[in-house]
Order: C-alpha cells, then structure tokens, then sequence
C-alpha cells in the first residue's frame, strides 16, 4: 500500500473532499493484495459519501479479501449500508449477519438497525421488530430512540398498536432523542388505533410542545380524536407510521412486560394475539358508527395522499422522468416534454452537459421532498471513466419534471 497516496487521501477526506480522497485511497490500494484492505475500506467511506452505493459495495467488498484485515466487522456493516442504499436488501442482510457475527465487532447496535431496515424492506417485519429490539436494549447505543421509533412502527404494521404505544413512549421518555416529536405523533396513531383519542390528543399536543409539525396521516388522525373526545361517539380503527430512515438507557421508569421478554416469548405472545383477533374477527364486532367509519375512511384516504405528497411520490416518478430524457437523448429523440416549461434554449444548454453518446447510465440515489427532488445518474462512455450527473426535477402536477443538469465530477477512477 502506498503511504504517500494513504496520507494524501486522509488529509482530502478530513477536508469533506470525498472525491479526491476517493481517488487517492484506490491508489493507495493499488491492484490490493495483503495491507490493502485499511485502504479499501476508507475509499468506500468516500465513494458513500458521494452516493455511489454501488461502487462503495465493491470496494468494500475488496477489503474483506484482504484476509490481513482486522477491521471486518465495521467493513461488513458499511457494505451493508451500501448495499441497502443501491436497493439489494436481500444481500444486504447477509452483510449485516456477518458484521454480527464478528466477535470483536463493538458497535453492534449499527449493525442492528441496518438489519433491521433491511429486514422490513424484503417484509419480515416480525424479524425487523427483533432486531430493532436489540438495538435499542444495546448498552453501546446512544441513540437508542430511534431504534425504538422505529420498533414501535413495525408493530404497527404488525397490528398491534398496543405494544407500539410502549415502544413510542420509551423512545419519548428519552431526553437526549432528538426526535421525541415524531415519536409523540406515532405514539398519537397508536392510541387512536386502540380508540384510546384522549390519551391520542395528549400525545398529538405533546409532539406539538416538541417542536413536531403535525401533518399528513398525523393531523388527521388528531382531529379525528379531538372530535371522538369532544363527542359521545367513539371512532376506532386507525392505524398508520413511518419508517424514516435512515440510527444509554433504553427507556426510563418501570420496565413494560415487552422489553423483559426473550424473543421467542415474543413470537408466542404474536401468535396467541393473532389467534384471538381471528377470533374477534369470526365473532364480530359491534358499535361501528356508519358516519364515523365514513369519516375515518375519507380522512385515512386524505392523509394518505398528504404522505405520498410529502414523501415526494407522483406520477410519473423522478426515475421515469430521468430515464425518459436519458433514453430519449440518447436515441436522438426530442427531449422538451421531460422538461418543465422553459424557452428551448435554456434545455439545450441543460442537456449541453450530457455527453451525445454512451453505452449507457445508471441511477445511483433519489432525494425526494414534497416539491423538489434529485437523481444522481451515472453515465457509462464507450471509452474513458464513467461521468456523474446530478439530475434536478420540480413537481408538476401529481408528477416530475427536469429543470437542471449539472455534472457532479464525482469519477475517481481506479474503482473496482
């Protein structure tokens, strides 16, 4: 490995210049062999940092042949990441298993959490709930409130609000979580899930005094209950969440029967509530209010597509827009009707930036919000490095449009 490029790059990456530093560790690498995992493991650090998941998988991945290589743990839970972000959750979860496994590993509460997301992502929900539960009871974590937001979601889309609600009000009893507030509104749609719309207000208020904005799925559900407790009449059945993500003292004061169980009284417990829900399901309920169900199914409806507006979803999707226009610039084909309204010499300048031919693109990142958002695309050339474009959309109606390219200079050659 050579010393020279390995100082060069450190000192590039303490300055927040990922790009250099990513070129100066692959050359500190060179061809690898033994010694050269440290500077394998430090370019996927930097390749990450620019959002190129799946060069920093490969790298990563370079590291551990490095058989010399102490550090595999933290290699492994950071090929994990990457591997999450570039959307291969299934291998993913095999990264993480390995960083777990590693006996010398510390920080095994990351390696929990990024299980656990990969987890929900591939629908093992019950698994990711686990994991997120391990995390969150890890004395090495100190943050262990987001783990159990995120617990308490997964119980929510496992249908028990119930244990939910201890989940929230353990990561909200934690001074130091920075996002007590979320944490208050989802402990909110827990309670109004139960039909619980007092303790419901007293928690949607709470989230308030935190500084959290009620929105969406959120403030729905809070004037539902407001309404339910200003009324004689009671509205059930809400459920919702949000699984942001991407993570001491677990909780304070008595300890609720959830977190002191092993994980296979867990499963029991889950089994036997499915078995009587089944049950009440067969039997019936009674007390539904038609003008209430009604209610709550149009406002469920509502903050439905308040979420999808914030979260930045619409029709056609960033990635079709962006990969329309890429398509059809690369076959020669009229590119306006990609674009919002701008004079055509302002898109033929944007697309300028574009080279006029490649063998062919990738998408490597979204970054969504309600009204704008960003695509970083990678270009593969006949000949020479691949080029980085960041792609910027605005929305248009319920879908996206492309207002700006702009080359992010992020090739640093010399990847695996």
């Amino acid at each position: 490995m050579d010393k020279r490029n390995l100082d060069q790059a450190n000192a590039a990456y303490a300055a927040g210049d990922w790009r250099t530093a990513a070129r100066e560790y692959l050359s500190a690498a060179a061809d690898g062999g033994p010694g050269s995992g440290e500077a394998f493991h430090l370019a996927g650090n930097a390749l990450m940092r620019l959002k190129r998941f799946d060069d920093a998988a490969s790298v990563y991945e370079r590291a551990l042949a490095d058989t010399e290589y102490t550090k595999t743990g933290p290699v492994n839970a950071n090929l994990g990441a990457a591997l999450c972000s570039a959307g291969m959750h299934q291998r993913a979860l095999a990264a993480y298993q390995r960083a777990l496994d590693d006996p010398v590993y510390k920080s095994r509460y990351k390696a929990l959490q990024g299980l656990a997301g990969a987890q929900y992502e591939v629908g093992l929900i019950e698994d990711a709930g686990d994991s997120y539960r391990r995390a969150a009871l890890d004395d090495a974590n100190p943050d262990p409130g987001k783990a159990l937001n995120n617990l308490g979601l997964c119980f929510m889309a496992l249908g028990r609000p119930a244990d939910a609600v201890e989940a929230y009000r353990a990561a909200v009893d934690l001074d130091d979580y920075s996002g007590r507030g979320r944490a208050a509104a989802n402990m909110g749609l827990a309670y109004a899930a139960l039909g619980q719309h007092a303790d419901a207000v007293k928690a949607f208020d709470r989230a308030v005094e935190y500084g959290y904005e009620l929105s969406g799925a959120a403030a729905a559900a809070a004037d539902v209950s407001r309404n339910a407790v200003e009324s004689p009449q009671v509205v059930e059945g809400w459920s919702t969440g949000e699984l942001p993500p991407v993570f001491d003292e677990p909780h304070g004061g008595e300890e609720s029967a959830f977190f002191t169980r092993t994980d296979d009284e867990m499963r029991v417990v889950d089994r036997e509530a499915r078995k009587t829900e089944r049950k009440e399901r067969k039997a019936g309920k009674k007390g539904w209010v038609g003008v209430a169900v009604w209610v709550v199914g149009i406002i469920i409806i509502v903050g439905a597509i308040g979420f999808a507006w914030l979260s930045g979803l619409g029709y056609p999707t960033q990635t079709m827009t962006v990969s329309g226009l890429l398509d059809a610039h690369r076959g020669g084909k009229p590119v306006e009707s990609y674009w919002v309204a701008v004079p055509s010499a302002d898109v033929e300048k944007e697309m300028s930036n574009l080279p006029p031919e490649f063998q062919s693109y990738s998408l490597q990142g979204i970054e969504r919000s309600a009204k704008t958002s960003t695509v970083d695309v990678t270009v593969v050339l006949d000949k020479g490095a691949p080029l980085t474009y960041r792609v910027s959309l605005v929305r248009e109606g319920v879908g996206w449009k492309v207002n700006g390219v702009t080359n992010d200079w992020r090739s640093t050659g010399g990847g695996s």
